[in-house]
């Protein structure tokens, strides 16, 4: 899918491209989601621009995520996108040329939905093409808060499903736990790319870029990444706190089957020695041996419940 986006005032406007003849001359902003062969020909003749291949996209050196060739400025940037419970990180490729921004993904992006909303708003606050692509990462910080503060709520949810739940809530409570790590980590990851990119951004003195919306950024960045520490540390708490409480679980049911065992071992040695097929054993005899035989049972059952409970085995 291809869609330029053109500035009319103070405002942006975005359009949808079908056709090579729809691509506008002004487009400020290029974005390419998941592109055709086409599509990308049509990008090169209208506006010279050499676009990467999608395969390109996933290389972690930083010489392939943050360099300049004559095709302009290139950044490479994750995005963090959930869905169904489960989270990935997104390449985006960005590249400045001409005071013009070519993004290039392979998914739709909730932060480019948001962003150009804004945009259609007040365009006036991205004057140029730097700015636009610092103003779609500050959507992208500001979208990654709020992903931060459910986490946090998410932990506070387990962390009391763990403290005073029953047994039963702390696998389910190892599974959250699982999951707000994975989201964690990876809304980490693309944090230190950020951090990267701004670097690589602010040395190239012919682009333009605001520096104190640089220098905010960069705290904001800063302060979510310490954030993300938090979470991650509270995490392997709570992680740590549920397996002990499962093996305290574990053991409590070891101890019940060595309680059983040794309260029914005399019984069952008194039975099996009246079990033996002994051709002369007194005790046969006797009028009122069966029942003495299970009073004996029943005492030696008592006096080991008695014992163990002393001793403080349950």
């Amino acid at each position: 899918m291809l869609t330029a986006h053109t500035r009319s005032g103070q405002t942006m406007t975005k359009r949808l491209v079908n056709l090579r003849a729809e691509l506008p001359a002004d487009a400020v902003w290029v974005d390419l989601n998941n592109p055709t062969d086409q599509e990308r020909n049509w990008v090169k003749a209208q506006y010279g621009q050499e676009l990467q291949f999608i395969e390109e996209l996933g290389e972690i050196e930083a010489s392939s995520r943050f360099y300049r060739d004559e095709m302009g400025v290139h950044i490479h940037l994750y995005f963090l996108a959930q869905e169904n419970g489960r989270a990935c990180n997104v390449n985006v490729a960005f590249t400045i040329n001409k005071n013009r921004l070519f993004s290039l993904r392979t998914d739709e992006l909730a932060e480019i939905r948001t962003y150009f909303s804004v945009l259609s708003r007040d365009a006036g606050e991205y004057p140029d093409a730097a700015s636009l692509l610092l103003g779609l990462v500050a959507t992208r910080v500001g979208t990654m808060a709020d992903t931060f503060e459910k986490l946090q709520t998410d932990l506070d949810n387990v962390s009391g499903s763990i403290f005073r739940g029953g047994a039963h809530t702390l696998t389910n409570a190892l599974e959250a736990l699982a999951r707000i790590e994975d989201v964690n980590g990876k809304a980490r990851l693309g944090f230190m790319e950020n951090k990267r990119a701004y670097t690589n951004l602010s040395r190239h003195v012919d682009i333009t870029v605001n520096q104190n919306s640089l220098n905010e950024l960069l705290r904001d960045v800063e302060s979510l990444m310490n954030f993300s520490d938090f979470l991650a540390e509270r995490t392997k708490f709570l992680m740590d706190a549920a397996i002990g409480m499962i093996n305290i679980a574990h053991n409590r049911r070891l101890n019940v089957f060595t309680v059983l065992s040794v309260v029914l071992m005399p019984p069952m040695l008194i039975a099996s020695i009246y079990g033996m097929n002994f051709r002369h054993m007194p005790e046969l005899d006797w009028l009122f041996g069966y029942p003495i035989s299970l009073g004996l049972m029943l005492l030696v059952m008592v006096g080991a419940i008695f014992f163990l409970r002393r001793r403080g085995w349950f």
